[in-house]
C-alpha cells in the first residue's frame, strides 16, 4: 500500500463516516491517524514491510532537510487538528471543514499530487 492509496482510503473513509453520520467512525480515524502521527508506526510502512520484507531506502547524501520531521506524519498530524476543530472546538460553524478535508483526501489519493505534503516539503520538511 502506497500513501497515495491510504490517502484514498481515508479519504473514502471519513466521506462514508460523514454521509452515514456516523461520528464514532471519525473518531476511531482520528485516533488511528494521530496514533501513526505520534508514533510513526504508518499503515503503508507497516504493510509494505509485511508483504515485502524490507525496510524504507536510506536517504541520499545530498537530500538534507532543514526540518528532520516527515511531510507525511505532519500531514497526518494537521489533517487531525482540522477534524479536532471542527468536531469538537466549532461544530456548528465548521461543518464543512471534515466535508474538505475528506475530498482532498480523496482528490490527493487520485491524482497522486497532495499540495498539503509538497508545501510542507517546500518548507524544509523530508
Amino acid at each position: 500500500m502506497t500513501e497515495r492509496n491510504f490517502r484514498l482510503v481515508v479519504g473514502a473513509w471519513l466521506m462514508a463516516a460523514l454521509l452515514l453520520n456516523q461520528p464514532y467512525a471519525v473518531y476511531a480515524l482520528m485516533g488511528i491517524m494521530l496514533f501513526e502521527a505520534v508514533t510513526n508506526w504508518r499503515v503503508p510502512i507497516v504493510i509494505s514491510r509485511l508483504r515485502y520484507g524490507r525496510d524504507q531506502a536510506p536517504q541520499a547524501p545530498g537530500d538534507e532537510c532543514l526540518i528532520p520531521f516527515e511531510a507525511e506524519r505532519a500531514l497526518r498530524l494537521i489533517v487531525v487538528a482540522f477534524l479536532v476543530v471542527a468536531t469538537f472546538g466549532f461544530p456548528d460553524l465548521l461543518w464543512w471543514m471534515p466535508w474538505l478535508v475528506g475530498f482532498a483526501l480523496i482528490g490527493a489519493g487520485l491524482s497522486g499530487i497532495c499540495p498539503m505534503v509538497l508545501a510542507l516539503r517546500w518548507v524544509g520538511m523530508r
